[in-house]
């Protein structure tokens, strides 16, 4: 295939924190790293607003859902795609964009979410839908194109030396790094309210 796999991890609240928003991205960054030791990672790096894990080549899809699935519930990830690293030309776009959705599980209908974020890049983000989501239809005719509510939205990528392609994402738990915020004490009780309380403080 001559792609690396990825793992794209995305996060919302740390993108609001302003001249402090690269403490919490290197705060996340750390926290990643120490939990996933154990798992066939070359690295991770920042780019765009979101983080990128890197894993070895020959790593196959089963590992890469197990170590996307670590990353899930780590607080301040509010998802998680497994996809693809390639590069910038449309035959790459399409071949990662097929191999990704072949990845994503059962599904019945799809569309494309491409973002140009360097314009050096001759192809827009229309056309990119349009070029990709054609090869994507032509590898899966019994398949639907649904442009609102899809079962996977295959996203592509084309930063400033790479194109990234995903299609499986998964919910993260979302709020704060661990490390980034001050310590609290809770007061655990026998009902509920006190648990999910402490559960909410614990995502800040």
């Amino acid at each position: 295939m001559g792609f690396q796999r990825i793992i794209l991890v995305h996060y919302h609240e740390i993108g609001l924190k302003g001249h402090n928003r690269a403490t919490f991205e290197k705060r996340l960054q750390k926290n990643l790293e120490v939990l996933l030791g154990a798992y066939p990672v070359v690295t991770i790096h920042r780019i765009a607003g979101r983080l990128v894990v890197f894993l070895k080549e020959g790593t196959d899809h089963a590992m890469a859902v197990a170590c996307a699935d670590a990353i899930v519930g780590v607080p301040g990830v509010a998802r998680v795609s497994c996809g693809f690293k390639g590069e910038r030309s449309m035959g790459a776009l399409g071949a990662m964009a097929c191999a990704a959705l072949a990845e994503a599980g059962p599904f019945e209908s799809f569309k494309v979410a491409a973002r140009r974020n360097h314009t050096d890049f001759p192809i827009d983000s229309m056309q990119m839908n349009r070029d990709v989501g054609a090869v994507l239809c032509a590898a899966f005719p019994d398949r639907r194109v649904q442009m609102k509510g899809p079962d996977v939205t295959v996203g592509v990528e084309v930063v400033q030396n790479a194109a990234y392609v995903y299609a499986r994402s998964v919910r993260g738990i979302g709020g704060l790094p661990v490390g980034s915020s001050g310590k609290v004490m809770a007061l655990l009780s026998s009902g509920i309210d006190s648990p999910v309380a402490l559960w909410r403080m614990a995502r800040r």
